[in-house]
């Protein structure tokens, strides 16, 4: 096997593979003999039909078949002794003949690394006050709280929990998918439009009620859209919210031991959160710096695959809002220049990441892949070998590789970085505690 290799860009090269004639005749063969055994020709006995008529009959896919595993046995080798490592699939272009391939691989280029230790950056001082204590616990206990129904002629209000039946009309007729026969509701957590929400509170058990509701012109259901919907209502049931006493049994109803001890943990979860949100600023901002000081060309199809796949997610969840066609491709071609900036600024960055991880000369242990698979596996509820069965079957382990790299490139960064806190901010925090 002779191999060449031809830098066509500071992304791409060109790897040209020439086989030795014996290697492609022996690949044929094998796919002919293959086909000759599993042939049924009306006329012929499986396994002795004559070649010519084999050829006549699977041309096509013998040629087809042999190419393909002229590529699967010799590409990765010939990929190897170039010391070409592609970020994606090879595009493959058989020479006449098929003497061999040539393939045109993307790479990760070649970049003058800015100044990577030393960063300057700025953000915000880690502080949880007591106040922000008290504000966790208050949610953890509007979470648990109870609701039981009012009674007599008591009347539905704000943070009240109402069950209520509708049905909307447009011109006085029905519109069939605005109805619903038992519709929970909070009061005043603003689900709904305000004009409707507001109509319902005051509204008593059993009571009757006609509203009028303007929807925007860009509501995205078009068929309503710009036009007033009238629904008639009935309250079907009208509770309060109990909210639980903040004391020890409530503590302990949240897993802590006492009342003192859930305070010190709520305090210690905020630390961990606000600590979790300032690295993800540092190393928003790190990289901002680091971006400013290189030009890192991108490969075009690695960033075209990336977009796409970014779109096909969106798609998914745009699906569910039944838009039209239009205003599906509308929205595909905001999305394509939009993910397209993003995408290409975060390959940017993962390009830096893996020089500077390669310059620094970090290594993954196997053990280091395992604890993350580990970490999978808990979250999504399955067995460690579950997991790992998956990954290795579809060929998942380098992404994980490359994920603990670049992470390890970041730590780097951000332990060399030079943070300077908001001073302001950090004053202004301890005059409210």
């Amino acid at each position: 096997m002779k191999v060449q290799v031809e830098a066509l860009d500071s992304v791409t090269k060109k790897v040209e593979v020439l086989l030795p004639e014996e290697k492609v005749v022996s690949i044929r063969e094998s796919v002919y003999d293959e086909v000759r055994k599993n042939a049924k020709i009306k006329g012929f006995r499986p396994g002795k039909v004559p070649r010519p008529i084999i050829t006549q009959y699977y041309k096509e896919y013998i040629e087809e078949e042999t190419r393909k595993r002229m590529l699967q046995d010799t590409m990765w080798e010939a990929l190897k002794e170039a010391k070409i490592d592609p970020i994606m699939e090879p595009v493959a272009d058989f020479l006449e003949g098929d003497k061999g391939y040539t393939l045109e691989c993307e790479i990760l280029p070649e970049i003058e690394l800015p100044q990577y230790k030393g960063v300057e950056i700025e953000a915000e001082p880690v502080i949880v006050t007591d106040a922000d204590v008290e504000s966790r616990i208050g949610n953890m206990r509007a979470f648990h709280a109870s609701f039981e129904a009012k009674e007599g002629e008591a009347i539905a209000e704000k943070g009240d929990f109402v069950v209520i039946k509708y049905q909307g009309y447009l011109n006085g007729e029905p519109v069939k998918q605005i109805a619903a026969e038992n519709y929970p509701l909070e009061l005043g957590n603003a689900m709904l439009m305000p004009e409707f929400e507001n109509s319902v509170i005051g509204m008593k058990q059993n009571e009757e009620r006609d509203i009028d509701v303007p929807f925007p012109d860009d509501y995205p259901d078009k068929d309503i859209a710009g036009k007033k919907i009238t629904f008639k209502v009935t309250m079907k049931e009208v509770k309060r919210k109990v909210l639980p006493e903040i004391n020890d049994e409530f503590a302990r109803d949240m897993s802590y031991e006492n009342l003192d001890v859930m305070n010190k943990g709520v305090r210690e979860e905020l630390i961990k959160e606000r600590e979790g949100f300032r690295k993800r600023e540092l190393t928003n901002k790190a990289m901002e710096v680091l971006l400013k000081g290189v030009d890192v060309p991108v490969p075009k199809r690695f960033l075209d695959k990336r977009v796409h796949g970014m779109i096909e997610e969106a798609q998914s969840r745009y699906q569910q809002q039944n838009f039209s066609e239009e205003e599906m491709r509308s929205i595909t071609e905001r999305m394509h220049e939009d993910f397209g900036k993003r995408a290409e600024e975060r390959i940017k960055v993962e390009i830096i990441l893996a020089r500077i991880a390669e310059k620094e000369g970090f290594k993954i242990e196997d053990s280091e892949v395992e604890e993350r698979l580990k970490t999978i596996a808990q979250d999504a509820n399955k067995t460690y070998n579950e997991v790992k069965g998956i990954y290795e079957q579809y060929g998942l382990i380098p992404g994980v590789k490359d994920q603990i790299m670049e992470e390890k490139a970041v730590d780097f960064v951000l332990e060399n970085a030079v943070v300077k806190e908001k001073v302001k901010e950090k004053e202004e925090a301890k005059e409210k505690e």
